[in-house]
């Protein structure tokens, strides 16, 4: 039984506090404060390092509403079923990658706390709103927002997202998205340097139908311990080096 303590902390059990330890430890990294009581008395303290105030209810439920509405900003900036953004080029390639429902999409089996890599193909997807991005990513970026998981994203996946909106001429929005994943309670934004880049190498040489970018995005999930990386690039739903969810289904 959880009870609200005057000096904002939440206070609990010694066996409820076991049972939760994983989930406490990542809402004190947040912010907030803990006190685990025997018997009805404080015995020890969960705290931020740095010794940071709580956070606010109210602003934390502002976190994820900011990340969750992102959902179909960026209708205007690209074509639903294209990869490029919204301005005059020949057709592409289509866009929405059909999954079989046998591969159903499971964010259950993600334990708390797990590290969840997006790449530029999943994150253009949600934010145009193509077919089944809402359904199935909306829980995994809300669960990002809530610090259930860490989401983590290479500056190449950033800059995918940011060239939509500037491409149309959108500057509020693109800088919208970048204070959204610019978050480091809730996102890992990841630079290619020489280590991911060289691995990013090798991934080619093992699977050449990995492009440049494709590589760099995988490389960047293993080497940032994601538990997988979600994404609707077809030649990395292929792959075999890491574990891959596609982002869409039919």
């Amino acid at each position: 039984m959880t009870t609200q303590l005057p000096d904002g902390s939440t206070g609990l059990g010694v066996e409820e506090a076991r049972r939760r330890l994983p989930e406490l430890i990542t809402r004190a990294a947040n912010g907030e404060r803990f006190v685990i009581c025997r018997h009805q008395q404080p015995q020890a303290a969960l705290v931020p390092l740095g010794d940071q105030p709580p956070i606010d209810p109210v602003r934390r439920q502002q976190r994820i509403q900011a990340i969750t509405a992102l959902q179909g900003s960026g209708r205007h900036c690209w074509d639903r079923d294209s990869p490029r953004p919204a301005r005059p080029a020949p057709p592409p390639p289509p866009f929405v990658q059909p999954v079989q429902r046998h591969q159903a999409f499971e964010p259950r089996l993600l334990s708390h706390g797990a590290k969840v890599a997006f790449d530029g193909s999943a994150l253009v997807a949600f934010l145009c709103d193509a077919k089944g991005t809402g359904k199935y990513l909306g829980p995994m970026l809300q669960g990002i927002g809530q610090g259930y998981w860490l989401g983590v994203v290479s500056s190449v996946s950033l800059m995918r997202v940011l060239e939509g909106p500037l491409a149309c001429g959108d500057e509020a929005l693109a800088q919208r998205y970048a204070n959204a994943f610019a978050d480091g309670r809730h996102w890992q934004l990841v630079n290619p340097d020489t280590t991911i880049t060289a691995a990013a190498m090798r991934l080619r040489g093992q699977e050449p139908q990995l492009d440049e970018i494709s590589a760099i995005e995988l490389a960047t999930a293993i080497h940032s311990h994601a538990s997988v990386l979600i994404t609707d690039h077809p030649a990395l739903a292929q792959t075999g080096q890491h574990p891959v969810l596609s982002a869409l289904r039919i």
